[in-house]
């Protein structure tokens, strides 16, 4: 054991760890960063996507863990196996179940340093042990790869980190593989890498092929024995993804629901970014919000490592064949940041959505890896490596004072850093021979390190934080709120404020938003179709009415009380939503930030009903109508719409508008305020709602209702139904939907009345013959149904897709899909037992593949062993 440690610390494996690890530290612990202040880690997708889903894997690991396939927090229920393979199967993350949800910005930072020390060590790993550079070079690529602008400008993606980690380790068994034969570590680990995050392995999968040529070209081998290595590494590469069956074939199909429909048809041929800006990226610092959008290729490594690629080039010791192998794939990966055929490939026939070129970190590692060789066989300054170098450098610094001004993520601040620590580089490179080299090494660190911080701490200080306090503000409003909702029956609870789409997920309630890139197609189509929030990937319940409030079981709703506090993080400062019929709901408490509210008009989540309900209509950019279309069908009753209420409206600054749908309203001035103003005088206490078009959506406008603005969730793509008046009888109600560009589009502006009292006792009525003796989980109902003679069709608002199976009496039933959107199945009248269940589909085939192929594997592989000994 001493002697081990003893090896570790020679080795400077603590040093590749803890160098790029206290950098970070110490950097957040500057930002007072929880635990080290009131700031927090949390900023863009992680402040807004990633901690609620580390919060619900904390929730599904320790008391729920039917949730790893299916959720009733994701919308209004979703499968989650391919949300786990794509966001949280990396084996770090359990770190995260010692901090509670209020301190999961403290656990996510240390987690976040961890890796970045990971990769360090990762790296040095596969330098030392596979002789590329001596112990003490070493640390000048594993610290640069640990601090490169890839992990900077990634460093709030956790689910794509494990990978960087992995990669060395996955390189340093592929040559082991290639020049010793041991193809099982190979195999294992790539697998390893696949299940613990597919999308990010497939990108290093592509580099592997590569890679093999490279190091295969390395050997003195004849091209017949080259043909062999090959193949068998590339059988080796087939056994991993057998392997990896589990999780890749339940996740493939379920990204063809969604995310995969986008696969792109039609390749583009252009070209998409400017190569000499991409040289710009080598000037430390150079990350900012608008490329973390739509920038360059985060590629920055201190410039003593593109000396160490130079240098690499002019190697008498490497063969020609191998540095054509070597330049081929650093030149591939540069034309794919700037050529979209290529970019496109490497990124799994999908256009990234913010944080392009996401497979740069690959370039990164084989720039580093032939620089370590470069500088390592190097004994001496190279001429015309030195005369490449200063040439670079000097083009680096022209390019950028030419585009001085045109940029937004280089300044003349930044360029003259560059100058310096590229300079002072070139000059250690210089000094190779008049130094021993172990000291060298040391100088070149130094260099390095210098370059990488003040890279870090430029790009990391150009983002906005998340205060933990206003963080924690939410989730104590979300705890009161629900804390104390009843655990008798099955119910989702409804927002009309909300700190991300991720608020039921993490805090363990059946809620109805969702923001993620595993969810499916008919999602978005089935809120859209009901007049809710929904786009590409998200969906919220943001604008519901008395209807569908009934349809979808909305029991329970939080709510920000009136006049409570507007501090950053407070219930109100996050509303989205604007519901005055939630008034006539019943109001069970009110506390300092939130009341809870119960709609006892909730029909339950299972019930009988008439086959007419197979004849309700979506009616295409009304939520109003089809939402009363199913409704009739389900209660057997008439219309509870009143249509096209009469109103009048009035201009601000608009030019004379003739009628209100299908024409584009446009201001007079650009420089004043322009609104339309709709007016009415509500004739019954009903709830009253406006549609409103998707042009109004995406910031393009805002509303005040008699003078109070109104919060709103923009972003949506379908019509909505605002309400507008509830309990208003003979009070005018002024809608002003004020411009904020010169010109928005009208359509679909039509006002409706829903009678409550006809709604309320429809819904008694349904509730009656709802499902008893419930018992369920997240993937499970089973009780008792008793069906009139005229219910033939079995009821639920769970939403149709694949994987849904129902049992009636014992026997299987085919599984129908109502109303275009949720589960049901034909049913004869009387006394049933009712059993509906969700199946992952694939996963038992995915592991039968998974299980024969590791023992076919791992069997195969010992049979040779033991060949070999005997």
């Amino acid at each position: 054991m001493r002697e081990k440690i003893q090896k570790i610390i020679s080795n400077h494996y603590f040093l590749s760890f803890i160098l790029p690890a206290m950098i970070m530290l110490g950097y957040f612990a500057y930002r007072k960063m929880a635990p080290f202040g009131n700031s927090s880690i949390l900023t863009v997708d992680l402040g807004q996507q990633y901690i609620d889903m580390f919060s619900g894997m904390r929730e599904t690991i320790l008391h729920n863990p039917h949730q790893l396939f299916y959720s009733f927090g994701k919308n209004f229920g979703g499968e989650m196996f391919s949300e786990w393979s794509y966001y949280l199967f990396s084996p770090l993350n359990l770190l995260l179940l010692f901090f509670n949800q209020a301190n999961l910005p403290s656990g996510i930072l240390l987690l976040t340093v961890l890796r970045f020390g990971l990769s360090g060590l990762s790296m040095q790993c596969l330098l030392v042990k596979q002789n590329f550079a001596s112990k003490n070079l070493a640390l000048v690529f594993s610290s640069s790869y640990a601090l490169s602008g890839w992990f900077i400008a990634n460093q709030v993606n956790l689910l794509w980190q494990d990978e960087i980690i992995l990669l060395p380790l996955i390189i340093y068994f592929a040559i082991s593989a290639i020049l010793e034969k041991k193809y099982l570590p190979f195999t294992l680990i790539f697998a390893f890498s696949i299940i613990d995050n597919f999308y990010i392995a497939y990108m290093i999968g592509v580099f592997l092929p590569f890679f093999a040529l490279w190091q295969i070209s390395r050997q003195p081998s004849k091209i017949l024995s080259w043909l062999i290595s090959m193949y068998r590494f590339l059988l080796a590469m087939f056994g991993s993804v057998l392997v990896a069956a589990v999780v890749l074939l339940p996740t493939a199909y379920q990204l063809l629901q969604g995310k995969g429909q986008d696969t792109i048809a039609k390749i583009d041929w252009q070209f998409i970014a400017k190569p000499y800006l991409l040289i710009l990226k080598l000037i430390p610092g150079s990350f900012n919000f608008s490329q973390m959008k739509t920038g360059q290729a985060n590629i920055f490594v201190p410039f003593v490592i593109i000396i160490g690629l130079i240098a690499y080039f002019f190697l008498r010791k490497e063969k020609i064949s191998t540095k054509i192998i070597a330049g081929f794939t650093i030149g591939l990966y540069g034309l794919s940041f700037i050529w979209q055929p290529l970019n496109i490939f490497f990124h799994m026939m999908q256009y990234p959505v913010w944080y392009p070129y996401r497979y740069s970190f690959i370039f990164i590692f084989f720039v580093l890896l032939l620089a370590a060789i470069g500088l390592q066989q190097s004994r001496h300054a190279n001429l015309k490596t030195f005369v490449l170098s200063a040439v670079l450098i000097c083009g680096i610094t022209l390019t950028a004072f030419i585009y001085d001004g045109k940029i937004d993520f280089v300044d003349q601040q930044q360029v003259h850093l560059f100058i310096f620590v590229s300079v002072f580089g070139l000059f250690v490179y210089l000094i190779r021979r008049y130094m021993s080299f172990n000291f060298w090494s040391y100088f070149l660190l130094l260099v390095a390190l210098t370059s990488s911080a003040l890279n870090a701490y430029l790009s990391t200080n150009n983002f906005g934080y998340l205060t933990n306090s206003e963080y924690q503000r939410t989730i104590q409003a979300l705890r009161q709120s629900t804390s104390n909702l009843s655990k008798k029956g099955f119910y989702r609870v409804g927002q009309t404020f909300s700190r991300t789409r991720g608020d039921p997920f993490a805090t363990g309630f059946n809620g109805g938003m969702h923001f993620s890139s595993t969810v499916d197609k008919k999602t978005p189509e089935l809120f859209g179709a009901f007049g809710q929030a929904a786009g590409d990937y998200v969906a919220s319940y943001s604008y519901g009415t008395i209807l569908t409030d009934a349809i979808f079981d909305m029991k329970y709703f939080i709510s920000p009380v009136y006049g409570s506090s507007t501090a950053a993080g407070s219930s109100r400062s996050m509303a989205n939503s604007y519901r005055p019929d939630l008034t006539s709901y019943q109001l069970l408490q009110s506390k300092d930030q939130t009341m809870t509210i119960k709609n006892n008009n909730a029909l339950p989540i299972i019930f009988p009903t008439s086959k007419q309900v197979l004849k309700s209509q979506i009616y295409p950019e009304n939520p109003i109508l089809t939402a009363n279309s199913l409704w009739t069908k389900l209660a057997n009753t008439k219309s509870v719409v009143k249509e096209n209420i009469p109103f009048t409206y009035n201009t601000t600054n608009l030019q004379r508008l003739l009628y209100l749908n299908g024409q584009t309203a446009e201001k007079i001035s650009n420089t004043q305020d322009a609104s339309l103003n709709i007016s009415f005088t509500p004739t019954t206490n009903d709830a009253y709602y406006l549609t409103l078009p998707s042009s109004f959506a995406n910031d393009a406008s805002w509303i005040t209702i008699n003078g109070e603005t109104i919060p709103q969730d923009t972003n949506r793509q379908d019509v909505v139904a605002l309400n507008v008046a509830n309990q208003d009888k003979n009070f005018q109600i002024t809608i002003s939907i004020h411009l904020k560009n010169s010109s928005l589009f009208l359509n679909n502006l039509t006002l409706y009345s829903i009678d409550r009292t006809q709604v309320s006792q429809a819904a008694k009525k349904i509730q009656k013959t709802g499902i008893t003796n419930l018992k369920f989980n997240q993937t499970s109902f089973t009780g008792n149904i008793h069906a009139a003679q005229d219910q033939k069709l079995l009821m639920t608002t769970i939403p149709a897709s694949p994987g849904w199976k129902i049992k009636i009496d014992g026997k299987n039933t085919t599984v129908k899909t109502i109303d275009h959107y949720f589960v049901g199945a034909k049913i004869n009248p009387g006394k049933h037992r009712i059993k509906i269940y969700y199946e992952e589909p694939y996963l038992h085939i995915a592991l039968f593949i998974s299980v024969i192929s590791l023992f076919i594997i791992i069997g195969f592989n010992l049979r040779k062993r033991f060949t070999k000994i005997n």
